[in-house]
């Protein structure tokens, strides 16, 4: 009998380090890969959230973040929470937040962390932009970098989930928000609370859509300008296949910015020809063209992002 060809290697990267568990109810579990020797102890520790379904080791992108981190004497931890993998269908934005919040203290009180970044991958996005408003406020002041990649709305596409949403808003009016949707209505197991806050307007998570008004997109994110200590970039992907074709990309970025800096709006161009936007405030954007939604299909987009993000950590 012809044996099977083995697995490839890890396709996004062998990764070496220190697991620990950061909480004890729930039990939950970090990963921290620390700089090379003689740079024992770091106390700089960049966070990496990725999207929904996601775990550690969420994007193509995670060992050139590692790579970067530790050249500018940052280590990177990816944690485990309990929205991971197929979590996040029974959670909410909440549950992240306190469960990201109780990973930094842990960092803080026994890894030696004084400083953080937040680098969060589509759901990501909202999981930071979330923490920076309802984290614990002394632990939230230690957040110096976020870096947005893929911050895209999970409500805004071309298919039609009004009947579900009906569905979800009569279990949740009956105080049923913890029971399941029927498995037509998601690609994964959800309750109907869940549903709504990723799928129905004004949802806890619709932070990123194209259709809210700028003083709506200043409510979800204008406390982002008002941090004394914090620098974000915000990296929208031109060819998103997560993004419908009647949203324009590049206009919608110049409008999130300018809500997280408050109506601050300015431009620039970088000199690789990427547009960077709103470097008047603590926000600014980066448009990579031809970028799909978790930069694997162009060459050098991850490198690109990642030598963003870089620049913002060196500042700390």
């Amino acid at each position: 009998m012809k044996s099977s060809p083995p697995p490839p290697l890890s396709p996004y990267g062998v990764f070496t380090g220190t697991l620990f568990q950061y909480s004890s109810s729930p039990s939950l579990i970090a990963f921290e890969s620390l700089p090379p020797p003689p740079s024992n102890i770091c106390k700089n520790k960049c966070i990496l959230i990725g999207g929904l379904s996601d775990g550690p080791i969420p994007t193509p992108y995670t060992k050139l973040l590692e790579t970067e981190c530790h050249t500018l004497g940052w280590s990177l931890v990816q944690p485990v929470l309990s929205s991971s993998y197929l979590g996040f269908g029974h959670g909410s934005l909440a549950r992240d937040s306190t469960e990201i919040g109780k990973l930094l203290e842990y960092l803080s009180a026994h890894h030696d962390a004084e400083q953080f970044a937040l680098v969060g991958h589509s759901t990501g996005c909202q999981n930071s932009i979330h923490f920076l408003k309802h984290g614990q406020e002394d632990v939230v002041e230690k957040v110096k970098v976020v870096a947005l990649q893929a911050p895209v709305s999970d409500r805004e596409t071309e298919e039609d989930h009004s009947e579900f949403i009906s569905h979800a808003q009569k279990l949740v009016a009956q105080q049923k928000g913890e029971e399941m949707m029927p498995r037509s209505a998601f690609w994964a197991p959800i309750t109907a609370s869940r549903y709504l806050s990723l799928l129905d307007r004004n949802g806890e998570d619709d932070f990123f859509s194209s259709d809210l008004t700028d003083e709506q997109l200043r409510e979800r994110l204008g406390h982002v300008g008002e941090k004394k200590e914090l620098d974000l970039i915000a990296v929208y992907s031109g060819k998103d296949e997560y993004v419908p074709l009647f949203v324009d990309k590049e206009v919608l970025l110049k409008r999130l910015v300018k809500a997280m800096n408050n109506g601050v709006e300015e431009e620039v161009e970088e000199d690789d020809g990427q547009v960077e936007s709103g470097k008047g405030g603590n926000a600014r954007g980066l448009m990579l063209e031809d970028a799909n939604h978790n930069l694997y299909k162009s060459e050098g987009d991850g490198a690109r992002f990642v030598s963003a993000v870089g620049r913002l950590l060196s500042r700390w």
